[in-house]
């Protein structure tokens, strides 16, 4: 788990300063109003251990939250946090909610955990609007096709 200052680079990859970046939203300052931004402020989140974070902007209804009481969601995030060294991002695609309110993006997360060398997860992500805000809903493993080139940062 990272220790990141306010004027550290954001882990999420963007370029600007954490306060600037994904700090806004862990703050509750900003919510992040695209799915670039939710998929970037909650990896920042797992980098960071910022379990509230990650409660706040999960769906009821996913996997790792559905059933579970907010005080065991985030003794079990945390846990996972603690082991995983999250490393860097890329974005390869999003798209804007369809006809069924769905956002979707496709994201690579690298990361370590000890004794082990770095590794990859490709994700397929989708969020739904609760409230008339994104909230990370569900994500499947895929795989990344030669052809895809990550997406920018979109501020």
């Amino acid at each position: 788990m990272q220790k990141v200052g306010r004027n550290d680079p954001c882990p999420c990859g963007s370029g600007r300063k954490y306060k600037a970046c994904c700090g806004l939203y862990h703050a509750g300052i900003q919510y992040p109003d695209t799915v670039e931004r939710m998929i970037r402020s909650r990896f920042t989140a797992y980098a960071i251990g910022d379990v509230n974070y990650l409660w706040r902007t999960t769906h009821p209804d996913n996997e790792a939250r559905a059933g579970k009481t907010e005080a065991d969601f985030k003794r079990e995030t945390l846990h996972y946090c603690k082991k995983v060294d999250f490393t860097r991002l890329v974005i390869h695609e999003t798209e804007s909610e369809d006809e069924r309110g769905i956002a979707r993006g496709t994201l690579t997360a690298w990361y370590r955990v000890a004794g082990q060398p770095e590794d990859s997860l490709t994700e397929r992500s989708e969020f739904v609007r609760v409230d008339g805000r994104l909230l990370y809903l569900t994500g499947v493993q895929v795989d990344v096709q030669a052809g895809d080139a990550p997406q920018g940062a979109d501020d």
